[in-house]
């Protein structure tokens, strides 16, 4: 269960990314069809730099005291 309380900040922008393609492949109108299809992008975009900041090693602030 800690599992997925840690990570639910990566998966739940990826179900919500999923969501919204399914949504979007409905046969909705094309305007609501592409603001869906970017809201899941954006979805991705925010799963991933989520990830990116919690791996070690990538040169955060602890690595480059000034």
């Amino acid at each position: 269960m800690r599992v997925v309380k840690e990570t639910r900040r990566y998966w739940l922008p990826l179900a919500a990314a999923v969501l919204c393609l399914f949504v979007a492949s409905w046969g909705v109108p094309p305007l609501v069809a592409y603001v869906l299809i970017m809201l899941s992008f954006g979805f991705c975009f925010d799963a991933g730099t989520a990830w990116l900041a919690r791996a070690g090693g990538t040169g955060g602030m602890r690595d480059f005291k000034q």
